[in-house]
């Protein structure tokens, strides 16, 4: 198979979309340190001088409580940061701010708390994303502090192409998405998804002339962005966008990707994903050539040389046969737990058995056990759940699943 990479007039790569999480009280300790300037020490003149001095103060904050660490953040960013913004209003137990760069939308500390969330939202605008260097150079920190104190929540990784060849009508794709969703009308496919947004991983591709006329009320016409795009590319005909969009629950449990100082990592990711993705024409040949398989005599277009990334080892769970063991000694343990006394444990496998049993042979438990020493079927059924833990024998395994499967979702007293 030829690979050739889509060749273009003149191509602009950029991150489109960039929100992020912070949490507030982490940078107290940063922020105590920009309070004792000038300004600020005669805003807190008064506070700083009851408690004793510069010193004491920065003490105090350091020595708090996170929730009282997050009054003093956030008493500073009302009277400094948020002071000059303009207020958008609530939304989803956010209060939101406009900062111009870069949209602000600060949580109630007890209802952050709660609902296991971060303190800050931050939605960065379009127009400054747009703006900055390579690797984020030039991104404005609304806290300041650390790159590493920024979680990523999306980031969108963009490529606009200028070219006459139209790759999405009447193109096919190979890739690693199990869905695909074309949009358009009878001639022309404007819009190509590759995989779903649900997943945190979509890869999509559309008609950027044809979107940046679009006006309406849910998508009015962005003239500054017209003539941002004309001015690079001469003008906005046969533009076209491919663009990765990533979240954190993809990024975070697959390749580590927590905060903004992992950002060469996302475009590794970039690679990785949008390298194994291949273009071809949907031509009666190649409709063939796929369903026998034989990819590698197709023709392709691809983006970029892939490079691959290293995934990180997610915990394995426990194998179905030492499920079903613990699922069933908590069953036998819940009954156990209503007697005045504890079984044995040759008691607890009769009785294991009994469920077993009685169930396959279609009649009531008996949770009576004799007072007798351990039988040779006893023995056997030891033996039998031996082999099964060493892996060796899933007859018992089999039986249970059959027994226990219609019973799984009862009270303890419906089983025995």
């Amino acid at each position: 198979m030829a690979n050739t990479h889509i060749v273009t007039e003149k191509e602009l790569n950029y991150i489109e979309t960039l929100y992020t999480y912070c949490n507030l009280q982490d940078f107290v300790s940063h922020t105590t340190q920009q309070l004792y300037r000038e300004e600020s020490e005669k805003k807190y003149e008064l506070l700083v001088e009851e408690l004793g001095g510069i010193h004491k103060y920065q003490e105090a904050v350091l020595m708090s409580t996170a929730e009282e660490c997050y009054k003093y953040m956030l008493q500073y960013v009302a009277d400094t940061l948020l002071g000059s913004c303009k207020f958008l209003g609530t939304s989803k137990g956010r209060d939101w701010y406009d900062l111009g760069y870069c949209r602000l939308g600060i949580m109630d500390y007890h209802v952050a708390r709660k609902a296991n969330q971060f303190n800050v939202s931050i939605q960065y605008s379009q127009s400054h994303m747009f703006s900055l260097g390579s690797g984020l150079k030039g991104l404005k920190l609304p806290f300041d502090g650390e790159l590493s104190q920024y979680f990523i929540h999306r980031i969108d990784l963009t490529k606009i192409v200028k070219t006459d060849k139209d790759y999405l009508t009447n193109h096919s794709f190979i890739s690693p998405y199990r869905s695909i969703a074309r949009f358009g009308n009878d001639t022309s496919t404007e819009t190509v998804y590759l995989g779903k947004r649900d997943s945190g991983n979509v890869f999509r591709m559309y008609n950027k002339s044809i979107e940046l006329q679009v006006d309406n009320k849910e998508h009015p016409i962005d003239f500054k962005k017209i003539e941002l795009f004309s001015k690079y590319f001469g003008d906005i005909e046969n533009l076209y966008t491919f663009e990765l969009e990533l979240h954190r629950k993809y990024l975070k449990p697959n390749f580590g990707i927590d905060s903004l100082s992992d950002i060469v990592k996302v475009y590794d990711v970039y690679r990785e994903i949008v390298g194994k993705i291949k273009i071809y024409e949907d031509t009666d040949d190649n409709k063939r050539l796929i369903s026998q398989k034989h990819h590698d005599r197709i023709d392709t277009y691809i983006f970029c040389d892939y490079v691959e990334c290293k995934r990180i080892q997610k915990k394995k769970y426990e194998t179905s046969e030492k499920y079903l063991v613990n699922k069933i000694a908590s069953l036998v343990q819940r009954y156990e737990d209503s007697l005045s006394e504890k079984l044995e444990d040759w008691q607890r496998l009769v009785l294991l058995d009994k469920i077993l049993s009685s169930v396959l042979k279609g009649h009531d438990v008996s949770i009576e056990l004799e007072d007798d020493e351990p039988t040779e079927d006893y023995n056997h059924l030891v033996g039998r759940i031996e082999l099964m833990r060493d892996g060796q024998d899933d007859t018992l395994y089999r039986e249970a699943n059959f027994a226990f499967a219609p019973i799984f979702s009862q009270k303890a007293d419906d089983v025995f």
